[in-house]
């Protein structure tokens, strides 16, 4: 018995650390997403962005929110807002890009995107 309770706390030890890796990819996908939508605007970032996740898996996705936040070079505030769904295949959802509140960028296919679920 003590042993099955083992093997089940280390499984969901190596899931957690599978969900983690798996936000964190799709953090940095989402972060070069930003740093693309704001470059194309002519704004450069100083830090940031720093995106934090709340995603679940869905199979080969994962689907969720995440917010965003960095300082321009000139000091304003940037923040992004993305609600959707990432996969290998693409990443479609809402992503709203904002510096100090003014909407720079506000897409529902982010271009270039990706992140690979099937592990």
């Amino acid at each position: 018995m003590v042993l099955l309770g083992c093997a089940v706390l280390a499984l969901t030890a190596c899931s957690e650390q599978l969900d983690q890796s798996l936000n964190d990819l799709a953090a940095t996908a989402l972060e070069d997403a930003v740093t693309r939508q704001l470059s194309d605007a002519g704004i450069t970032l100083e830090s940031g962005p720093d995106c934090s996740t709340d995603l679940n898996r869905d199979g080969t996705s994962l689907s969720g929110d995440a917010s965003c936040s960095g300082t321009a070079v000139d000091g304003r505030a940037v923040r992004a807002e993305f609600d959707g769904t990432l996969s290998s295949s693409g990443c479609s959802g809402s992503l709203g890009v904002f510096v100090d509140d003014e909407a720079i960028a506000q897409v529902d296919e982010i271009p270039d995107c990706s992140v690979n679920v099937s592990f």
